[in-house]
């Protein structure tokens, strides 16, 4: 941790890709790590964020900080739909102006654009 406690998944050297991000949310999703079924319902009604045409989305964002400017924003989760459930992590970076709300806004659009939500 070598961000310091508080600060260790942000400006350290601790780093996870997008595809990392999806797998580990697929198996924490079909609780591969075994934990209490009430806690993993409990953690997903917690990020659920909006339901609209029969599909319910939900999600974290995240913004990364470094040397007080915004330098990369993550928006992950999934989209449960009648028939499917669809898994994604986007992260975007810039020099000074990206944060998770602009992650979370391109990714919706993608997810609309893709007929998932």
């Amino acid at each position: 941790m070598s961000g310091g406690i508080e600060d260790y998944w942000l400006e350290s050297s601790l780093k996870i890709s997008p595809i990392e991000q999806v797998q580990t949310l697929k198996d924490f999703y079909t609780n591969q790590f075994g934990f209490d079924e009430k806690n993993v319902q409990l953690i997903k009604d917690a990020i659920k964020l909006e339901t609209k045409d029969h599909s319910t989305l939900y999600g974290k964002t995240a913004t990364g900080t470094v040397n007080g400017k915004n330098v990369n924003g993550w928006f992950m989760g999934y989209v449960e739909t009648k028939n499917n459930t669809y898994f994604f992590a986007t992260n975007i970076e810039n020099n000074h102006h990206a944060n998770g709300i602009i992650a979370t806004d391109i990714t919706k659009s993608i997810l609309e654009d893709k007929g998932i939500y």
